[in-house]
């Protein structure tokens, strides 16, 4: 018989989307689930669209609202899997996404196994087929993808884990959610099974967006990636893409959020930790492009020049546009 999975949905005021999620559930090729849904407080039809289901490897656990991470830990708690599948209650999968995932586990020997997604704004869009591609990924490849923001590669979704990876580890009670575990779960697992098929979609909408304010998240995002800078720099001292991952997180901050932010900035001394982490010679060997290496290096000089020549630039830009091609 093949092994069980437990599959753990985490529902707060989903019932626009939950259908369409459960649907891709239950049909799934591989038929031993368990799937745990995690009704986190919902005071909409949530509740009562789960319970239309009549299919007896769903268990509903309702809670008082606790947040996603709570809510996974929950669901994680409650499992009898041997491996773990998380989906977000406002995504949707291909049919056979679980069977696809859990052979490749079979015939790699891994533990954890991940496809390609692919972001949509609703339910009208075109897939792209392309040829089948497998790789084997290890762990600092796998980190670096989070670093430099690669096919959402830092999101607990889209993953078949083994159970041995969550045995010790769970979510945290914080705002940020999967920049705390996901990384941690590569470096357990040492490599990863990486395949381009598309199975995964993940639905952006308004209803997303997340409650707290941006200053509250963009905080609690920069210490998390410094915990996570520390972790990883702990284990891989000399890994060039850590360091390049905390500069672009602290760049971008600054370049998006000084005016709300400033305060914080200056009491966190964000730019004092980008100075001592910063190397001349990493930035120029590592993988972003030309143009960011000249971003990064002339915030490192200093960030008002940067702020300067970036309204040069878009202003000379927005004149070349204007006189167009003679």
């Amino acid at each position: 018989m093949d092994e069980l999975i437990t599959v753990i949905i985490n529902a707060y005021n989903a019932e626009k989307y939950i259908q369409k999620c459960l649907d891709s559930i239950v049909n799934q090729t591989y038929k031993n689930l368990e799937i745990i849904i995690v009704n986190d407080g919902s005071t909409d039809k949530t509740l009562e669209i789960c319970q239309s289901y009549k299919d007896k490897r769903i268990r509903i656990i309702n809670t008082e609202n606790q947040g996603l991470s709570l809510s996974r830990n929950t669901g994680l708690d409650n499992s009898n899997g041997e491996y773990y599948y998380f989906v977000d209650a406002d995504d949707f999968v291909e049919l056979d996404v679980i069977e696809y995932l859990y052979k490749l586990i079979k015939k790699y020997d891994r533990r954890i196994a991940m496809c390609e997604n692919l972001k949509i704004y609703d339910y009208n869009f075109k897939k792209v087929e392309v040829k089948e591609e497998i790789t084997i990924k290890d762990d600092k490849e796998m980190i670096a993808r989070i670093m430099y923001d690669i096919g959402m590669s830092g999101t607990t979704w889209n993953k078949l884990y083994h159970k041995s990876i969550f045995e010790t580890l769970r979510f945290e009670n914080r705002i940020v959610n999967d920049i705390v575990v996901t990384y941690k779960c590569y470096i357990d697992a040492g490599e990863v099974i990486f395949s381009n098929q598309c199975k995964y979609y993940y639905l952006k909408h308004p209803d997303s967006i997340l409650g707290r304010s941006v200053r509250e998240r963009q905080i609690d995002m920069y210490k998390a990636s410094l915990e996570r800078y520390y972790y990883i720099k702990n284990i891989y001292p000399d890994f060039i893409d850590n360091d390049i991952g905390m500069l672009l997180m602290i760049f971008h901050r600054y370049r998006v959020d000084y005016a709300k932010m400033g305060d914080f900035f200056e009491s966190a001394k964000m730019k004092e930790k980008y100075n001592e982490i910063f190397s001349l010679k990493k930035v120029l060997n590592c993988r972003v492009s030309r143009r960011m290496k000249i971003k990064l290096i002339l915030f490192r000089i200093n960030p008002k020049i940067y702020s300067i020549g970036k309204k040069v630039y878009y202003n000379v830009i927005m004149n070349i546009n204007k006189i167009g091609p003679r």
